[in-house]
């Protein structure tokens, strides 16, 4: 069975770097830790793929693509 991750561990990630993070680096970040074999869910996405949940969380506006990489945005994340 695949670990099921929800979309604001990822978004922590990007908090706790203090700096944006290409989006490799981040796509490596995540599968070094959690491993290749797991999918992604935020409240209202199931069994995402993390392309489709750093997709998902960018057209809501939760992580911003600067010039230097991707950062969070605290203001869009929701509060549980």
């Amino acid at each position: 069975m695949k670990q099921d991750i929800h979309g604001h561990v990822v978004l922590n990630i990007l908090i706790d770097s203090k700096e944006p993070l290409p989006r490799a680096q981040l796509e490596e970040k995540i599968e070094s830790e959690f491993g290749s074999e797991v999918c992604f869910h935020t409240c209202s996405q199931q069994d995402l793929t993390l392309a489709e949940l750093l997709d998902f969380l960018l057209s809501k506006k939760k992580i911003v693509a600067t010039e230097e990489g991707l950062t969070a945005n605290p203001e869009r994340m929701c509060d549980h």
